[in-house]
């Protein structure tokens, strides 16, 4: 190979090597806004389930309170059922970030220690599957005892480890 010839291969691969370097820059540049906006949206999913899942709790305290019949704590019970299996894709490496309402934040040891936070999660729909059975054999003095355990061993250890409230 002629020196001329190396010299056009050499400005030719740096060339290419310029024009990769670019198109991944632009693709980087391109996606940045677009994951901005999945955290986002990820973001309110995460503050829309939690309160669902409190209004939820409160069709199931209503039925204990005699305010709601049996229906609507079965209707929460639920719920709770399917909202707790989803927590672990609410909480997806890359969000962290107070809650769009600015009232809380995870804690990093939603991600340092991600294997305890699924065990936490784990507990808790484990706890709303019994509270579930409590409200299906409409057992007032069952699903009290199930209520009180999910609130305090369920969400509430999450929250304790998990959860950094932000306003008093």
């Amino acid at each position: 190979m002629t020196r001329l010839a190396k010299c056009r291969l050499s400005c030719l691969m740096l060339i290419m090597g310029v024009a990769v370097a670019a198109a991944a820059a632009a693709a980087a540049a391109a996606a940045a806004p677009a994951l901005a906006q999945d955290k986002e949206a990820i973001l309110k999913e995460r503050q829309a389930t939690m309160k669902q899942q409190g209004k939820d709790l409160g069709q199931i305290k209503g039925y204990l309170d005699g305010k709601a019949g049996q229906p609507a704590a079965l209707a929460g019970a639920t719920s709770l059922t399917q909202t707790t299996r989803k927590i672990p894709s609410l909480f997806p490496p890359g969000t962290e970030g107070t809650s769009p309402d600015g009232d809380y934040r995870p804690k990093p040891a939603v991600w340092s220690d991600h294997a305890k936070f699924l065990d936490a999660q784990q507990t808790a729909a484990a706890k709303a599957d019994a509270l579930l059975a409590a409200v299906k054999a409409d057992n007032k003095p069952e699903i009290r005892s199930a209520f009180v355990d999910l609130g305090k061993n369920g969400c509430g250890n999450c929250h304790q480890t998990f959860r950094e409230k932000l306003k008093p």
